[in-house]
């Protein structure tokens, strides 16, 4: 099966884009979400995998996931990677990430490269088939509605950061294509960089324009990951507000990257927004 349709997207869900940053509705899942064809993630799905299982996926994982990641970042999104000296001495953190694109975890993937890799996802992305079979070999951990599975997901997000792992956190929530600007973040992200003790390294693609297009008419994007500097929990002050502190702080890295990068002031089409709420 031909995966690479993925990196694409449609007219209509640009214009939804653009009529939700109009509302400031910045976390609005905007591609149908098809829940019958996920599994469902309850108190045993294997957060950590041991035995056959494990041996399965990585196998899985060497020889279909990561040529696969490779032939994605070189020859479709042209990948560049940016700040790689900020993962210096950096053995475990939560990663956070703009929600760009459906496979751009393979981007973060390609520039974190050389370390322990997971990505958590919403519960619709442990999908049936060989694509979910694959994404699970790569790595994902999903959220659920279920209390005892999240549990169990805490109980995993420490254990894969004590074993020194770069676990992918996408804050904005839902996947908006190739949208240019930062939006606002929800908490999980910095609470579980609180709980752990680890920093967030915030990730943040920007895009160059190629010229070159689908068949759609839309413009094909070249990828340019830009690794910032990490940011430390703060412990002189309250979980609330260094939850706060550390969102507001990978807002102001992302908002001073997009305006270096593009050479614009960063605004948006429904006025000013609290990055923070």
């Amino acid at each position: 099966m031909n995966y690479f349709h993925l990196i694409q997207t449609t007219p209509d869900v640009l214009e939804k884009i653009e009529e939700s940053e109009r509302k400031g509705m910045f976390s609005e899942h905007l591609d149908p979400i098809d829940y019958s064809n996920a599994l469902p993630v309850d108190e045993n799905y294997k957060y950590i995998l041991k035995g056959c299982l494990r041996r399965k996926y990585t196998r899985e994982d060497w020889l279909i996931v990561k040529p696969f990641s490779y032939i994605v970042n070189r020859h479709f999104l042209k990948t560049r990677v940016t700040g790689q000296k900020n993962m210096h001495r950096i053995k475990s953190a939560i990663v956070t990430c703009n929600h760009v694109n459906k496979l751009d975890a393979l981007a973060c993937m390609y520039a974190l490269k050389g370390h322990k890799f997971k990505v958590t996802v919403a519960d619709f992305n442990n999908q049936k088939g060989r694509l979910g079979e694959f994404m699970r070999a790569a790595g994902i951990m999903p959220f659920s509605a279920s209390l005892s599975a999240m549990r169990n997901f805490n109980r995993s997000i420490s254990y894969y950061l004590k074993k020194g792992t770069y676990i992918l956190f996408f804050p904005e929530r839902a996947e908006w294509w190739c949208y240019e600007k930062p939006r606002p973040y929800m908490d999980g992200a910095y609470h579980y960089a609180i709980a752990n003790h680890v920093p967030v390294l915030p990730v943040f693609i920007t895009f160059n324009k190629t010229g070159r297009y689908y068949d759609n008419g839309i413009e094909k994007r070249q990828f340019i990951v830009n690794i910032l500097e990490p940011i430390y929990p703060d412990y002189t002050l309250s979980k609330k507000d260094n939850i706060e502190y550390m969102k507001k702080k990978n807002y102001e890295l992302c908002k001073k990257k997009y305006e270096e990068f593009y050479k614009k002031k960063l605004e948006y089409s429904c006025g000013k927004i609290n990055p923070i709420k």
